[in-house]
């Protein structure tokens, strides 16, 4: 894989401070969810941009009626991890547009800022990222993909648009893909599940910790099994609706990019 370039050096050098030069004390638990919850929120931002991408009348390249919307790869990034972290990026991967990026389709600091979306990463352990790129190859892309072509054909108002993009083809799309990763990682070696006691010498004790830690002692089945548990967490995340797709937080952020 060939290097990936950053979109913006400044922006790139903010986040490379606060996110590898600040040290973060935060449980796996809070990280999982926090990478979660900031994938959903930049879904929701771009969801947004494509509502400003439909409007009549703006800068930039022309939109067609009916335009061929799909996901690939990131190809940019503001910044590299290092050690045991890779760099995951918060979007699933690269929208295109009729095969030309979004950013295109806009002019000025609208398009500035929709390009550094596709760069945004996170420093986190390498079993995120492998968690990630599961639900990514199991339909997470193309839900993405789906979301933003329901806003780009949308013809209602555009926070309804928006919010029904969201909440109809990102969050079940994902969840599926979610589930369908989980599905694909059981069948990989695993770690035997905790057996609890139930007679009155050993009730509420577990019984096989020492097969159990054995078999997490072997790196390719504590990956497995550290990669499921990152998936849950993912799961969990939806609970949480981001605010950037309130109607009211959709309309401001609309009024922003277009006035």
């Amino acid at each position: 894989m060939g290097r990936r370039r950053s979109p913006d050096r400044a922006v790139a050098a903010q986040e490379r401070f606060r996110l590898l030069r600040v040290q973060r004390f935060s449980s796996d638990t809070e990280k999982a969810l926090w990478h979660g919850r900031s994938r959903n929120t930049r879904v929701a931002k771009v969801l947004v941009y494509m509502a400003a991408i439909r409007m009549p009348d703006r800068p930039g390249l022309p939109l067609t009626a009916n335009p061929n919307v799909t996901c690939k790869g990131a190809e940019q990034q503001f910044f590299s991890a290092s050690g045991e972290n890779q760099a995951a990026h918060l979007l699933p991967g690269q929208i295109l547009i009729d095969n030309t990026y979004p950013w295109l389709f806009l002019q000025g600091e609208p398009a500035r800022l929709l390009q550094n979306e596709f760069a945004y990463v996170d420093p986190i352990h390498a079993n995120y990222n492998a968690a990630d790129r599961l639900a990514e190859r199991n339909g997470m892309v193309e839900a993405f993909a789906a979301a933003c072509r329901a806003v780009l054909t949308g013809t209602g108002d555009p926070e309804r648009d928006v919010s029904n993009a969201y909440h109809r083809a990102w969050v079940p799309g994902a969840l599926a893909a979610i589930a369908a990763a989980e599905n694909e990682l059981r069948t990989e070696p695993l770690p035997p599940p905790l057996t609890y006691g139930t007679g009155p010498e050993d009730y509420g004790m577990i019984l096989n910790l020492e097969e159990r830690g054995q078999a997490m002692n072997d790196e390719d089945t504590w990956n497995s099994f550290e990669q499921l548990s990152m998936l849950d967490y993912y799961r969990v995340a939806f609970d949480e609706m981001p605010r950037e797709i309130e109607p009211r937080a959709i309309v401001a952020a609309l009024n922003a990019l277009v006035n």
